[in-house]
């Protein structure tokens, strides 16, 4: 791996660290997402927002 990624890196102060936006923000529960067995995302409408599952997810297969 190449460090070419931090070159231009610098280190914030505690007044850039205010005004960072994004993430998550209110009082989503990630712990409810979750993947049915055809690969759908499941819980809240904010799941899909944050997770994404396999196209083809098995539940309970043997191998």
């Amino acid at each position: 791996m190449s460090n070419n990624i931090l070159k231009n890196a610098k280190k914030l102060k505690k007044q850039d660290l205010k005004s960072i936006t994004g993430g998550i923000s209110g009082k989503h529960d990630l712990s409810l997402c979750g993947c049915s067995c055809s690969g759908s995302v499941t819980g809240p409408w904010y799941c899909v927002q944050y997770i994404g599952c396999p196209q083809v997810y098995t539940c309970n297969s043997e191998i």
